[in-house]
């Protein structure tokens, strides 16, 4: 038995929609790719959408038509799932300022932004991450006249108080994993700035068709891929809810549709350090895919910023389980007898998060 983290690939007419854009009339020719920025646009209200094939470049595009100074502090969290921007910034010579993150939902803590945030800071970096977005509203208040980057990489067709993810800051970022409601690679890059819109299209690689292809065909089921994996969400949720020492992955009252593109525990405090590995070593040997979520971004860089004490806490706590239409109920509570087990087995289950 293999409960897999990722779906097991593309279906039959995903992959014949990848194969049409390799023929006439679509071939290199940008017409599909063109269809799925409409897509977005039409979902997030956003005026215009670039799909990409990474976000490194798009992103030291904006920071330069922005036109702050090399040397200039960028504010962002020290954590993430997708590929972490802070090495970019350094090397294209800007500082990354890392600020504290929210214990539950791994968002930038508004509370705690006010300790890192100085006047001579002019871009915030904010994301949403595990599918749940940050209090928008809260964020706002806070920015003033900063530029704001919304990074969404881990969270795309989730709402805040009814506005879609992707509707936010100057530009907005959403990514597509591997184990996302829509699988691929690269991302959309929204924005409502025309001139930025036109310096990003002549200045980045543009995701090609058949990439697009597969994408956009995927949305045709996004409905009912959102049904599976909420009920999915719920089942864990219920049956992981009374397991002494975690704590299952929830979403604040602000958010009015939820998307669930990963689903996370947090261990309990008590865990020893090593716990996580462990666990996930033991589910591996049962059959289980799960990871952990990657740690703070200052541990990597082997520079510990004492204030950062909440994304230390977290960063080692996280675990994502597989949540996709490739499962069942029935791994579902496969995957929480074992982890229950195992629990017990490593010795470490506590009520005290």
């Amino acid at each position: 038995m293999m409960i897999p983290f990722k779906p097991y690939g593309y279906s039959k007419e995903e992959m014949a929609s990848a194969v049409e854009a390799m023929s006439h009339p679509y071939f290199f020719s940008g017409l599909i790719r063109r269809e799925l920025e409409d897509f977005f646009c039409q979902k997030t209200g956003r005026r215009y959408a670039l799909a990409v094939k990474e976000f490194i470049t798009p992103l030291l595009e904006v920071l330069d038509y922005i036109g702050i100074g090399k040397g200039s502090k960028v504010v962002l969290s020290p954590l993430s799932y997708f590929k972490h921007f802070s090495p970019y910034l350094r090397i294209a010579g800007y500082e990354p300022t890392y600020a504290d993150v929210e214990r539950w939902f791994l968002n930038l803590d508004v509370k705690r932004m006010p300790q890192v945030l100085t006047e001579d800071m002019k871009v915030l970096i904010v994301n949403n991450s595990l599918g749940i977005p940050a209090d928008w509203d809260a964020i706002m208040k806070l920015i003033k006249d900063r530029i704001l980057i919304e990074d969404s990489r881990e969270t795309i067709f989730t709402e805040y108080k009814g506005k879609p993810a992707g509707s936010f800051g100057c530009i907005s970022l959403l990514g597509f994993s591997d184990s996302s409601i829509i699988t691929g690679h690269g991302g959309i890059i929204l924005t409502d700035d025309k001139l930025l819109y036109d310096r990003l299209r002549e200045n980045v690689e543009l995701m090609d068709d058949i990439t697009s292809a597969l994408i956009l065909s995927q949305t045709k089921h996004l409905d009912e891929k959102l049904k599976i994996r909420s009920e999915l969400a719920g089942l864990y949720s219920q049956l992981l809810i009374n397991i002494e020492g975690l704590k299952p992955q929830f979403h604040p009252k602000y958010v009015s549709k939820m998307c669930w593109s990963y689903f996370c525990i947090h261990l309990g405090k008590r865990y020893a350090d090593n716990a996580r590995e462990l666990i996930r070593e033991l589910l591996a040997d049962d059959g289980i895919e799960v990871r952990e979520y990657p740690i703070s971004q200052d541990i990597i860089e082997g520079r510990k910023i004492s204030y950062l004490h909440i994304a230390h806490e977290v960063g080692t706590r996280a675990l994502l389980l597989p949540i996709h239409e490739d499962i069942t109920d029935e791994d579902v509570y496969f995957v929480c007898e074992r982890l229950k087990e195992h629990v017990v087995q490593v010795g470490a289950g506590s009520i005290d998060h």
